[in-house]
């Protein structure tokens, strides 16, 4: 409804996290396999490496799944 052009809004889901949830608090509240995983990769932790997942005791695609479609980063072009 409404979509007759003009502006074209996505949801980003990562920004929104990293936007409203600095230290990742309510992640880790809702999503207790992700409790040890670094706050640098507490948004996105499929940015980890293997090393790193062992340390966090989160490996993806066993503990956490991985993501399902490809990550939308913005860009200049994008919007």
């Amino acid at each position: 409804a409404g979509m007759t052009g003009g502006r074209l809004n996505r949801f980003n889901i990562v920004k929104q996290s990293k936007d409203y949830d600095q230290h990742g608090d309510y992640v880790r509240h809702w999503l207790p396999e992700l409790k040890d995983v670094p706050t640098q990769f507490i948004h996105e932790p499929w940015k980890m490496n293997q090393f790193q997942q062992a340390e966090a005791n989160c490996r993806l695609g066993v503990d956490y799944p991985n993501p399902i479609a490809k990550p939308f980063y913005p860009n200049a072009t994008s919007g």
